[in-house]
């Protein structure tokens, strides 16, 4: 899910309409088939109206649905790297649903399904032609936007720079430029910063028809290997960026609202490519990468500012934990150090076992199950251990089997002696309590005195 899957989303669709339009609309570029219903040329009227009133010059019945040649026409043909516009055409209780624009020998023809009854005697055709205004002006903010990144890239990578090609959509752009080497995320950073400038100082966006001659000598780019009429449309954003194009613009730099470089590659020997995204695509990329930083804040159970630091500190922390396993594995000992070990003898006959250790584990949990496992053995016996964890955390626990607290030996009494020498202070229950430790350099030595408690204990125990 997320970006990346919609954007291969629509590289496949688009890969899938090349070939729809190869198949299907290339085949009806021709005069052939279509039934004229008035005289006369069509305009394009889309740099200024997008809703129009007009006659219907030719119509032509298709497999698709229906083609129509408007006398004027607002809908923008695909050309220059912008896509066409989507729309609608509407008569008296019929409308087209406008899926395809094509360049005819007679001009530029909408096709698309035909909702309600087609009236296909007729010889006067009034129609009202509708493009999709949002979407063609999501497509104008990306217009904009890819003369202002080749301006930003011409900055701060150099004058070799030159467009090799794009792609202007409503729902993203993609710009190929010429430039050897992959950006440096410092480029992309000074780059995508340029641009969002430019728009937040929302510069006006100048369009006018010029000589070609004059507009180039007075620094208007044009593209290298297109061929140019005497007359040429120049797009200019005043003191940033002036060229050569016959698409859509907004009227000011602000109407492109935020600008976002989502991937920079290679796509042939000499030429990189950019793809990001304006308005309102740039806002939803930054909502789901916001959802996925606070759902992996609360994985991590933190903040989200505080992501980072906490991935850092597991890192350590795992880090610690292989380098305890690894010593443990290197000394054959299974994360275990024995300390202290005696067997003490218990007044009146018998005996019982201490075991005072040092053990490496993950955390206290980890100890507890070690404490579980004892208990649960059926040995008799008292256990004292100095627990090492990743980030220097230690912990001193005591555990004390059935028949120890029987003889009045609890693992509570013997932890507050224990925990004294390392400076700290224990307590808790009869078959387990726990314990801080402030003097690190003393743990063996209470391990040691551990066994001296019990001791002490047997001699004025009741119940032996």
């Amino acid at each position: 899910a997320g970006f990346e899957t919609a954007l291969e989303t629509q590289r496949a669709r688009s890969r899938a309409d090349r070939v729809a339009s190869s198949v299907e609309v290339g085949a009806l570029n021709d005069s052939e088939g279509w039934r004229p219903l008035k005289d006369g040329s069509q305009t394009f009227v889309g740099y200024t109206s997008l809703e129009v009133e007009t006659a219907v010059l030719k119509w032509k019945a298709m497999e698709c649905g229906v083609g129509l040649v408007l006398e004027k026409n607002p809908f923008y043909f695909e050309s220059g790297g912008q896509v066409s516009d989507t729309g609608v055409v509407r008569g008296n209780d019929w409308s087209i649903a406008v899926d395809r624009v094509a360049k005819t020998p007679i001009g530029t023809a909408l096709f698309g399904q035909v909702d309600g009854v087609f009236p296909e005697e007729t010889d006067d055709l009034q129609v009202t032609a509708l493009v999709a205004a949002d979407v063609r002006f999501d497509t104008t903010r990306n217009h904009t936007a890819t003369h202002l990144l080749h301006a930003a890239l011409r900055s701060h990578l150099g004058g070799h720079v030159v467009q090799r090609g794009s792609l202007v959509a409503p729902d993203r752009l993609r710009f190929d430029f010429a430039h050897t080497a992959p950006m440096t995320e410092r480029e992309k950073g000074e780059v995508e910063r340029f641009v969002n400038e430019a728009v937040w100082k929302n510069h006006p966006v100048e369009i006018a028809e010029r000589r070609y001659d004059d507009a180039v000598e007075d620094g208007a780019m044009a593209l290298f290997g297109e061929k140019y009429a005497d007359e040429v449309r120049v797009v200019d954003v005043p003191g940033i960026s002036m060229e050569l194009c016959g698409g859509a613009h907004v009227s000011h730099t602000g109407d492109i609202g935020l600008f976002r470089i989502v991937s920079e590659s290679g796509v042939a020997s000499g030429v990189r490519r950019i793809e990001a995204l304006t308005g309102r695509g740039a806002f939803s990329y930054f909502k789901e990468r916001e959802a996925t930083l606070e759902e992996t804040a609360s994985v991590l159970k933190t903040r989200p500012d505080n992501v980072v630091k906490r991935l850092e500190q597991l890192l350590t922390d795992k880090a610690a934990v292989e380098g305890l396993l690894d010593e443990a594995r290197a000394h054959g000992s299974g994360g275990e150090d024995i300390i202290a070990e005696e067997v003490i003898e218990i007044p009146g006959g018998g005996n019982v076992v201490y075991r005072g250790l040092r053990l490496r584990v993950r955390d206290l949990d980890d100890a507890r199950k070690w404490g579980d496992k004892f208990l649960s053995g059926g040995e008799s016996g008292i256990a004292t251990l100095a627990v090492e964890m990743p980030g220097d955390k230690r912990a001193i626990l005591t555990f004390a089997s059935d028949d120890m607290i029987s003889r009045g030996i609890r693992a509570d009494t013997v932890i507050r002696e224990v925990a004294s020498v390392v400076g700290s202070r224990g307590g808790g229950r009869p078959h387990m309590a726990q314990a801080g430790i402030e003097d690190a350099s003393k743990i063996d030595e209470a391990l040691r005195v551990g066994a001296n408690v019990v001791r002490d204990l047997f001699s004025g125990a009741k119940g032996d």
